[in-house]
């Protein structure tokens, strides 16, 4: 800033103000954020453009039998979607508030707030919940049903959000206990009933990844929107009415579910086959599996340590004085997540597999988290990061954090369509819930020694384990080669 001020003579008082607010209004925050938006929208048209000529080029006049396949793929499609978005809108409009509505309850032995301390144990409950009781809940899921298992997400997340209300504290530490468990069903139950329903009604193997590419891109678009109307309501009713609005979408998933799906469960009619055991017998007697199950937890564990971060290192990194418009950087993420998603659609169409194109994609998301943790330029810095300067630091970061964004968007239906591909359907909720205890370890970890890594540290780690993951889709294409996977 002396820079930019340095021969200028300020004036005092009023005027004084006045000028640091004409200076702030010169990184234009919310015109910049605005600009990328339009960008993303503009990527996200042209590789759906793109990928459309690529299909149109690739694909011979339709016979009467893949006319009648497009029609029972887009049943299922419109079966499968509007549940699992219900649930999804309904994770959306929570988390955002999940540190404002804590914040706001009383520590009943001193009558103040509740402290940052029990606030990170709460956070923390529902990823050790998640570790220990959500493992097993995967499993209940093969041998029970994964219908079943959607409807027991919809009550226990029900439960979990109506904790909310609560003022004391173990009333607050069951809830989160609950959605621990809630989301390790939410993560398993539903796609494992996709697969599944795809199998039974003989639909081409290489038509799942479309539908996942359709499912995360609208995972996105509904990000946005319940971002929005948690916003709303939480201005009108407090940061508890967000947890309240989600029982209507938690509600609507739970009537869709119980109406228009049918039972399914792991290994056909007999159900899951041994369970927790069953499925860590599956991992162990497959290399394949395990380095699925190393790149699932490698990546979305540098996912939720990135979520812990964005939030307060952009905010420490904006001017002096400037608002935050966390809002439209949201939404900027999720629209990235979206061209991720398109992406993904696009190079599919190509016929390329996921283990191929996988690989430069995590180390691009390396790359970025890198960068956000090293800016190089010169400027302002980020006090909470502890980094060098850059010039707008906050710009620097979003830029950072939209190119790993758009990494989750092509992440999400490729793994989806790896799992379809190599995981056995008797173990498939079992091995989905296995591969997230190591997961909940790295991110419990990372938390309970925040305070000394930094947020800087937590994103080097975050890179580092996107650097190891992306060794593992190779090493899943060479042994399905290979013919050895299960």
């Amino acid at each position: 800033m002396d820079q930019l001020t340095s021969g200028l003579v300020v004036p005092a008082g009023k005027s004084i103000r006045r000028f640091r607010r004409h200076m702030t209004s010169r990184y234009a925050l919310e015109p910049t954020i605005d600009t990328l938006l339009i960008t993303l929208a503009c990527t996200w048209i042209a590789f759906v453009g793109f990928r459309r000529l690529a299909a149109d080029s690739r694909e011979p006049a339709e016979s009467q039998a893949d006319v009648a396949s497009a029609a029972v793929l887009r049943s299922l499609l419109w079966r499968y979607l509007p549940a699992w978005l219900c649930f999804k809108a309904a994770d959306w409009m929570q988390g955002p508030y999940f540190h404002e509505v804590y914040s706001s309850k009383l520590d009943p032995a001193t009558g103040t707030p509740l402290s940052q301390r029990a606030i990170s144990a709460l956070f923390l409950a529902g990823f050790v919940s998640s570790a220990v009781v959500g493992t097993a809940a995967g499993s209940l899921v093969d041998s029970y049903g994964r219908r079943a298992g959607c409807l027991a997400f919809a009550l226990l997340y029900s439960a979990s959000a109506l904790s909310v209300l609560a003022s004391d504290l173990p009333f607050l530490a069951a809830g989160r206990l609950l959605g621990g468990v809630a989301t390790s069903l939410l993560m398993s139950a539903p796609e494992a009933w996709l697969c599944s329903e795809h199998a039974r009604l003989g639909l081409p193997p290489s038509t799942l990844g479309g539908l996942f590419g359709w499912a995360y891109f609208a995972d996105s678009i509904v990000a946005i929107l319940a971002g929005q109307v948690a916003s709303y309501v939480a201005a009108v009713g407090g940061p508890t009415a967000p947890f309240v609005m989600s029982l209507v979408f938690l509600l609507s998933g739970a009537i869709i579910v119980a109406t228009t799906w049918t039972e399914n469960r792991g290994g056909g009619e007999g159900g899951g086959a041994g369970g927790l055991a069953g499925g860590m017998r599956a991992l162990l007697r497959s290399p394949a599996l395990l380095a699925l199950a190393a790149l699932q937890a490698l990546f979305e564990s540098s996912m939720y340590i990135f979520v812990l971060v964005w939030g307060g290192a952009v905010a420490s990194a904006v001017p002096t004085g400037a608002s935050v418009p966390f809002g439209k950087i949201f939404s900027c993420l999720m629209a990235a997540c979206a061209v991720g998603s398109a992406l993904f659609s696009l190079l599919s169409s190509l016929r390329l597999r996921a283990e191929a194109f996988l690989p430069p994609v995590l180390l691009t998301a390396a790359l970025a988290l890198y960068a956000a943790a090293h800016p190089a330029a010169a400027g302002r810095a980020p006090a909470a990061l502890s980094m060098p300067a850059v010039s707008p630091a906050w710009l620097h970061l979003v830029l950072c954090f939209i190119g790993f964004e758009v990494a989750v968007g092509v992440y999400f239906p490729a793994v989806g369509s790896m799992r379809a591909a190599h995981v056995p359907d008797a173990q498939r909720g079992a091995i989905m819930n296995i591969t997230r205890v190591p997961l909940n370890v790295l991110v419990i970890s990372v938390a309970l020694a925040r305070d000394a890594l930094g947020d800087r540290g937590a994103l080097q780690c975050a890179s580092a384990a996107l650097l190891l993951a992306s060794a593992a889709p190779a090493t899943i294409w060479a042994k399905s080669r290979k013919g050895k996977l299960e």
